[in-house]
């Protein structure tokens, strides 16, 4: 048995494999694993999988995890620290690539990299659009949106929410708009939070005080 009718395939499960093969999912376990142990079949998560001739080739390696960040957990986009890093609004580097999905919060580890996911609640998940990145589609938070998430999860259980301890977040504040200002306030408002009603006017006053 050879992969080569799945090369093409951006990701693919157990059973697409046994169908394109001819052979039982139960036949197909010793197969797997030995793919996977020689590198010509990369493990994505339990049950998820990608060649290594479909993924070595790819010119843009990052807009294939960015697209791969939406499939290993759905509903789910980019948000938090990986788009604010796009934006320049961080100081420290981000190693994982960062969503937010309406399930449980977990982490997918695998080859490729390390794939964060945090909970939000259904009225909070919005603020993202669709791009295409190199043939890609790509579900990813507008900047206003991946700010809004970083501190959510942040500051939820948090009782006061001051100027002071936005400021230890050390966020680059200078790109962010007069819209992106009153985007924030359309979440805070769909979070039901009342503390939350404040922050837009906190990182305001941070960024007039740099």
């Amino acid at each position: 048995m050879n992969l080569t009718k799945l090369n093409n395939a951006s990701f693919f499960v157990k059973e697409t494999l046994s169908q394109v093969l001819g052979v039982s999912e139960s036949a197909l376990s010793a197969d797997l694993q030995r793919w996977i142990t020689k590198g010509l079949l990369i493990q994505l998560k339990n049950g998820l999988y990608v060649t290594r001739e479909y993924y070595q080739p790819l010119a843009e390696k990052q807009s294939y995890l960015e697209f791969l960040a939406n499939i290993l957990k759905k509903p789910s986009y980019l948000s938090g620290e990986y788009v604010m890093q796009k934006y320049g609004m961080l100081t420290e580097s981000v190693f994982a690539i960062t969503s937010v999905t309406r399930k449980k919060t977990n982490m997918y580890q695998n080859k490729l990299g390390a794939f964060l996911y945090s909970n939000v609640k259904d009225d909070l998940f919005t603020g993202y659009h669709i791009i295409n990145k190199n043939g890609f589609e790509i579900k990813e938070a507008t900047k206003a949106k991946a700010l809004f998430d970083f501190l959510y999860l942040r500051l939820w259980r948090i009782p006061t929410i001051t100027k002071e301890l936005l400021e230890s977040y050390r966020l680059n504040l200078f790109e962010l708009s007069r819209e992106d200002y009153e985007e924030i306030s359309t979440y805070s408002a769909l979070s039901g939070i009342k503390k939350f009603n404040n922050i837009p006017d906190r990182l305001e006053e941070i960024a007039n005080d740099r």
